[in-house]
């Protein structure tokens, strides 16, 4: 390994091959939020076109979570021991593989064996964020690059769910599904034959296998764990039944996919903002405390607004409060877990988080189905409580001075 180098004394076509690097991984994060959420509004249309239950066309969806908490831990060991490129590649190739699957859309078994090979790839490329970004960015940097990474998830998201159905009533479903082929196609190449890893994975995890157990022996590690598993489902929980509260108040369906879009877009502005805000002040713990204590107090306001305009301003500003907690729990994961297990830890962090989304959005279902919705929502009142608690418990973690090469 060479020396260190100062930002300044980099080389110059270092500082800008960097962000290429971080510009193309950007382009295969913003894909796999795509293929996710592809058919989230195109259920009815699956339901017509193929004569299948809203159940069996929901599995398009419900791939993701499930394939998360299966594979993120094992996409962590092989990012540890092989390193994030050659995880990420294998990912891109597998996208690849299940977006061209859809193509062949005459049965509805091919589109859902396409999902499921996509749901597959998604942790081998999400789950090497940290890497990633400890592998190329300065410890003052890291947070905002981070950001950046979770922007390419909102992002993601907010262009399948708008774009998804303009381009199958504009091109028809088959038209679609090839030019989402062809968008993991050329991100593939592109990557492929771009992108290099800053330094190789240390040698002597190449030949063993990560052990799990260290991770738990760390007080932070311990704590972002519970905090994803926690604040992942809740979130989702509060997504999920937002349209159905909305409609029962008499809001029509436009209106509460409106709000879920201005949630994305404030989200979007405050992973910008926040990530930069603690590069700047270098306090992970008191950055992440400035988001989550304004959240607990916007929840009850966003989905009880008297109108959808009220709707729309509250739900934008829990978004900049709640969304970028992602980047700083993530950059906080980073700096706990050190270079040698920061895979590991991240599949960790995703694999929790997604049984979380799964997990807790049932058992606050369940409450609601006892009680009523006032209650659930509650329960995610109270369940954003607890991760601040959490948060507040939280040792604030070194960053690690890295030589570049």
């Amino acid at each position: 390994m060479k020396g260190s180098l100062s930002p300044a004394g980099r080389p110059p076509h270092h500082r800008l091959y960097r962000w290429w690097v971080l510009l193309v991984y950007l382009g295969a994060l913003v894909l796999t939020q795509v293929v996710w959420y592809n058919f989230a509004p195109l259920l009815s249309l699956l339901v017509a076109k193929y004569g299948v239950t809203e159940l069996r066309a929901s599995w398009t969806i419900l791939a993701f979570p499930l394939a998360s908490i299966v594979l993120s831990g094992h996409a962590g060991s092989l990012i540890d021991r092989r390193g994030y490129r050659f995880s990420m590649r294998a990912g891109l190739l597998l996208m690849t593989a299940g977006c061209a699957l859809r193509v062949f859309d005459r049965h509805f078994t091919m589109v859902l064996a396409g999902q499921a090979v996509n749901a597959i790839s998604v942790p081998y490329i999400v789950t090497g964020i940290a890497n990633l970004v400890t592998d190329w960015f300065e410890p003052t940097e890291e947070a905002r690059a981070t950001g950046l990474c979770t922007v390419g998830i909102f992002v993601g998201i907010a262009v399948s769910l708008s774009a998804s159905p303009f381009l199958a009533d504009a091109l028809g479903f088959r038209s679609a599904m090839i030019a989402f082929a062809a968008a993991a196609a050329g991100c593939t190449v592109l990557f492929f034959t771009t992108v290099r890893q800053n330094q190789p994975p240390s040698p002597a995890l190449a030949t063993t296998h990560t052990a799990w157990a260290p991770l738990f022996k760390n007080h932070n590690l311990v704590l972002l764990f519970a905090f994803a598993f926690i604040a992942q489902g809740s979130y989702n929980a509060l997504t999920t039944w937002m349209e159905v509260i909305w409609n029962e108040r008499g809001f029509p369906a436009e209106a509460a996919g409106l709000a879920g879009s201005m949630v994305m877009l404030g989200g979007i502005a405050g992973s910008f903002i926040f990530p930069a805000l603690m590069d700047w002040l270098q306090k992970a713990r008191l950055t992440l405390l400035i988001c989550l204590v304004p959240t607990i107090f916007l929840i009850d306001p966003f989905l009880w607004a008297a109108s959808p305009r009220r709707g729309y301003v509250y739900g934008a500003v829990l978004g900049l409060f709640e969304l970028p907690c992602l980047a700083i729990t993530l950059t906080m994961l980073e700096r706990s877990a050190g270079k040698e297990h920061v895979g590991a830890a991240s599949g960790l962090y995703w694999t929790l988080g997604n049984a979380g989304v799964l997990g807790l959005t049932v058992l606050l279902e369940l409450l609601k189905k006892a009680t009523n919705w006032r209650t659930s929502i509650n329960a995610v009142v109270a369940l954003t409580v607890g991760v601040t608690l959490i948060a507040a418990w939280l040792r604030e973690p070194a960053p690690a001075h890295r030589a570049l090469t």
